[in-house]
């Protein structure tokens, strides 16, 4: 494989759990690098057809490139998936037979300091996933208010040193405006320092709960779900992968409710939760803390 191109993360159980037909109508409403895309329309060939979405640009592009042999059955737009909705009705592309939402951070966006997303990797404080969105992580740090801060780094990141580390952010920029992510990482190193912390970073919890502010990261989910639903034909299905619980959380309960309610608009295909197996998980680091849940509609 070409090692420039992103590994799909539980490939086999997506394209299994959506339950592909040739000539499907299938969205994938995050498609990244289209590692997940390509397999769908391999899977729906020799008409299926493809709507991928992706409010990042760069992964529009990555995409298209990886998927120009399909060009005549592949849409591409740059949107957010709360627009998923939106933009299929101006396509006219529905109802489908599959949707998949991958919440995962790509490699490339990692990988690339401009960002702001890696601890490890030097730049300056953004953590955008699209140009489109106005709010940097920059502004969160510096301008929002100490109590503010402690309630996302609790509510976004599940740290238990949350008032510690606002404390330590509130102090430092009194000082100097904290610009980059070293910096962002050194302050909170600092205020809460590093005991207990053997497998992960002091500001790894602090780095996610700014990324899920800046983007609105729950709010999205919680508002594109039941839009997805609707656009789902009778027998069609939806295949959701989460990398952290409070995510996973919001898909759960989402699907539960729904499938639970006194006359029921879905069904859960998977009741239990879908993990990577662990020669996945040897393989793709990324895939780890990935976890798979799959409804399909009445």
């Amino acid at each position: 494989m070409d090692e420039s191109l992103q590994i799909p993360v539980m490939l086999e159980e997506v394209i299994s759990g959506l339950n592909l037909t040739p000539g499907a109508l299938v969205i994938d409403a995050t498609i990244g690098g289209g590692g997940h895309a390509e397999a769908i329309l391999t899977a729906t060939a020799p008409q299926g057809k493809l709507l991928g979405l992706d409010w990042d640009k760069d992964a529009i592009t990555r995409s298209g490139n990886r998927l120009a042999a399909y060009q005549d059955r592949v849409v591409l737009k740059q949107a957010n998936y709360t627009e998923t909705k939106t933009i299929a009705y101006e396509q006219r592309f529905y109802p489908v037979s599959a949707l998949l939402l991958d919440l995962g951070l790509s490699r490339d966006q990692l990988k690339d300091g401009a960002r702001g997303f890696a601890i490890q990797t030097e730049g300056p404080l953004d953590m955008r996933f699209s140009d489109q969105v106005s709010l940097t992580a920059k502004e969160i740090v510096n301008t929002w208010p100490e109590k503010s801060l402690e309630q996302i780094f609790t509510e976004f990141g599940e740290e238990r040193h949350a008032a510690r580390a606002a404390q330590a952010i509130a102090a430092a920029r009194k000082l100097a405006p904290i610009n980059t992510t070293r910096e962002l990482a050194d302050v909170v190193v600092r205020g809460v320092g590093r005991r207990g912390r053997y497998h992960i970073h002091p500001a790894t919890r602090i780095f996610q709960a700014l990324r899920i502010a800046t983007n609105r990261e729950f709010e999205n989910i919680k508002q594109a779900l039941p839009e997805m639903v609707s656009l789902l034909a009778p027998g069609g299905r939806i295949a959701v992968l989460t990398f952290h619980s409070l995510e996973d959380r919001i898909v759960k309960f989402f699907f539960r409710d729904l499938a639970r309610a006194e006359h029921p608009t879905i069904a859960l295909v998977n009741k239990k939760v879908i993990k990577p197996g662990r020669p996945e998980v040897l393989g793709n680091k990324a895939s780890r803390s990935a976890k798979l849940r799959i409804i399909e509609k009445l």
